[in-house]
């Protein structure tokens, strides 16, 4: 486990190098309140999640295989992973942020990604939603 990255994540980086060739400028490390996003876009006020499916339990994604018999330690590590995240979309959606969440297993697939970062593009410059995430699920 001391080998997992909480920053710079493949697809960590590939959402930012995407978004940079839009056009987009972003802050990393910058701090909501307590909350950390991965990427920030201050002007727009729009936040960006790279949820790993494994992590975040991704629901209906093969990537985030939870058929294991797992302990109750972990059980309650997914669970707590999940509480955390609604709390935080709630949070920042109540101080007027937009957020966005691209699994990772959005970005394993090329031609799925560019749909998602064209979503996204798309979702960043509409100004009115207040949550997107990616729909792509790895079967």
């Amino acid at each position: 486990m001391s080998g997992i990255r909480s920053s710079n994540t493949v697809p960590e980086v590939l959402t930012r190098k995407a978004l940079h060739r839009l056009g987009y400028r972003f802050r990393l490390d910058s701090k909501i309140g307590k909350i950390k996003p991965d990427i920030v876009l201050r002007g727009l006020k729009v936040v960006i999640f790279t949820h790993g499916c494994y992590w975040h339990q991704h629901e209906g994604c093969k990537l985030s295989y939870s058929d294991r018999n797992y302990s109750d330690k972990w059980i309650k590590k997914f669970e707590n992973n999940r509480q955390r995240d609604q709390r935080v979309l709630k949070q920042l959606t109540a101080e007027g942020w937009r957020v966005v969440v691209i699994w990772e297993c959005a970005t394993r697939n090329r031609v799925e990604f560019e749909k998602t970062i064209k979503l996204l593009d798309k979702f960043i410059r509409s100004r009115s939603p207040k949550y997107f995430e990616s729909s792509y699920r790895e079967l």
